[in-house]
């Protein structure tokens, strides 16, 4: 069996799908499997996948009748069909460096603790331009519920799944459902399940090159306000399902009311309903801070 299976979920991204494939195809580390799942794409993708056909590292090329409206079920059909003892999913419009399996793998060689782990990115246009290195993104090594106390209270810090090789045995099944459902969050629950198993590491070499475009499904849920709809969902079960303080639960309601005033959203008082009672205090006290701010 293949040490990786790489999942590389598509919707009409015919323009990105070659260089792709092709930045696949070519790491360094050479003992993986490719599974293909175009999502009813009505560009021109099916014709570039072809054109690979002769690979012997594609195991799989799924093609749906309907478009599924949701990318997690593409990652679910791959999860199940994948045979690697690690999982890459590497988005369809994304670029990786030749050393992006062979750098993660050996992060898992020399810490077997680590159950996921990830790097930095370069940020990319259209043409694959860098627009953006954040300067945040440091090589670390901490245990997931530290991560869900901090980082993971205030949303997916991994933002991108292309980032990532995560060990296939600690995938949290029983979080795939309600995955599914979401259009923009489903990551952040995902990242949460394997945070309440595991220690994750970043690696501060920028890796993955993560591709901004006015296509991405990001750029669109963040329009219609699903970081809040969806992310205060989410945001419910870590508060549910995990011990904070009064403090520690009282600032992650504040980063997120805050964040709420700041965006250009109409009927923001309608998404607090999502959130526990407290919102309401600590929205009343972003407004505050807000108007500060201005001044």
């Amino acid at each position: 069996m293949p040490e990786v299976s790489v999942i590389l979920p598509n919707f009409n991204h015919a323009q990105y799908l070659k260089s792709r494939i092709e930045s696949i195809l070519t790491q360094s580390f050479q003992d993986f499997e490719l599974l293909i799942f175009d999502d009813a794409s009505t560009d021109e993708s099916l014709e570039v996948i072809k054109s690979f056909s002769d690979s012997p590292k594609i195991k799989l090329v799924e093609s749906n009748r309907e478009n599924s409206g949701s990318t997690f079920i593409q990652w679910s059909k791959g999860f199940e069909k994948a045979d690697g003892k690690y999982i890459w999913i590497a988005e369809s419009d994304d670029l990786a460096d030749p050393r992006f399996l062979e750098t993660h793998l050996n992060v898992f060689k020399e810490n077997p603790e680590v159950g996921l782990s990830f790097s930095a990115s370069s940020w990319i246009d259209e043409n694959g331009e860098i627009i953006h290195q954040p300067k945040h993104e440091n090589s670390f090594k901490k245990p997931g519920f530290e991560l869900l106390k901090n980082e993971l209270g205030k949303g997916t810090f991994i933002y991108n799944a292309s980032s990532c090789l995560f060990k296939k045995e600690l995938i949290p099944w029983e979080k795939l459902d309600q995955m599914m459902k979401y259009k923009y969050c489903g990551d952040w629950l995902f990242w949460i399940g394997f945070a309440e198993k595991t220690v994750f590491a970043r690696d501060s070499k920028r890796l993955n090159m993560f591709r901004r475009h006015n296509q991405n499904v990001s750029f669109k849920s963040e329009t219609e306000g699903l970081q809040f709809s969806e992310g205060f969902q989410v945001l419910g079960y870590l508060l549910e399902k995990h011990e904070f303080s009064f403090t520690e639960k009282f600032k992650l309601l504040l980063h997120w009311t805050l964040k709420l005033q700041k965006s250009h959203l109409n009927n923001k008082r309608q998404f607090l309903a999502a959130l526990p009672f407290p919102a309401r205090w600590a929205y009343a006290l972003s407004s505050v801070l807000v108007l500060l701010k201005l001044r």
